[in-house]
C-alpha cells in the first residue's frame, strides 16, 4: 500500500490546483489496464528528460496504483463535507 503521507500530499495538491484535480478525476475513469498503460507512458516520457522530475513520476505511479485514486477522491469529498 502507498504511504498515507503521499496520498495526503496529493489530496492537498488537488485542493490547491484544479489542473491536478482534473488529472486525478480523469485517471479515476480509467480501468486497471488503461491505468497501467498510462503509468508506462508517463515513465517513458519522464525518464527521457535529462532531469527526471521525480515528483511527477511519483505522482503518476501513486495515482495509477490499485485503488489509490479512488481513495484520493474520497478524502477530497469527505473534506468538502466537513467544510460545508
Amino acid at each position: 500500500m502507498i504511504d498515507n503521507k503521499v496520498i495526503n500530499e496529493i489530496v492537498t495538491a488537488c485542493i490547491k490546483d484544479a489542473r491536478i484535480f482534473s488529472i486525478v478525476k480523469d485517471i479515476a475513469k480509467l480501468n486497471k489496464s488503461e491505468r497501467l498503460k498510462l503509468r508506462r507512458k508517463a515513465s517513458m516520457i519522464l525518464k527521457k528528460e535529462k532531469t527526471v522530475d521525480k515528483e511527477a513520476l511519483t505522482f503518476y505511479f501513486v495515482i495509477t496504483e490499485g485503488e489509490v485514486v479512488e481513495e484520493i477522491l474520497r478524502r477530497i469529498k469527505d473534506g468538502e463535507k466537513e467544510n460545508a
